[in-house]
């Protein structure tokens, strides 16, 4: 019990240093149309006009991610980057502008291995993420062995900046 709390006191003492990226939808386009974030920051999409969606997907078919109206009764759309998409690039677009009203997320994936949050320090934050991940795969798979376990956990801990 007492590894446990202290585990939770360590990740909730750890902030986590996400910030929120704009995107303004602006006559048929996003601006900007890419952007660079780091997974947990938030992205917040603004209506200026018209009637519009935020969807991610490509070449006018829908993705999973995420799909939200952009209109005079839906003018923000704020989406969180999970740590599921690091190291990836996620395309999306307007439903009924498909093929102009485009954008694309570049995802980074962390620079320092174990550094689930890409705060720059693995630390207490990270060693929650990475529990919170146990036996699944994703970016806390670490060892790249298929799922988050000891290896991970080891790889971790020798990356440990506190």
């Amino acid at each position: 019990m007492r590894i446990t709390s202290a585990i939770i006191a360590l990740t909730a003492a750890t902030p986590a240093l996400a910030v929120e990226v704009l995107v303004q939808q602006v006559n048929l386009t996003f601006s900007p149309s890419v952007v660079t974030v780091n997974p947990g920051d938030t992205i917040r999409w603004k209506w200026t006009g018209g009637n519009h969606s935020v969807t991610s997907g490509s070449g006018c078919t829908n993705g999973t991610l995420f799909n939200a109206p952009l209109t005079s009764s839906a003018q923000n759309f704020v989406w969180t980057v999970p740590a599921s998409a690091a190291g990836t690039s996620i395309p999306y677009f307007c439903i009924p502008h498909c093929f102009v009203q485009t954008g694309t997320i570049i995802v980074n994936a962390p620079a320092i291995p174990g550094d689930l949050d890409s705060n720059g320090r693995v630390d207490g934050a990270d060693l929650g993420i990475l529990l919170g991940a146990w036996g699944t795969s994703g970016p806390a798979d670490l060892d790249q062995s298929g799922s988050v376990g000891g290896g991970d956990l080891g790889i971790l801990l020798a990356n440990w900046t506190g």
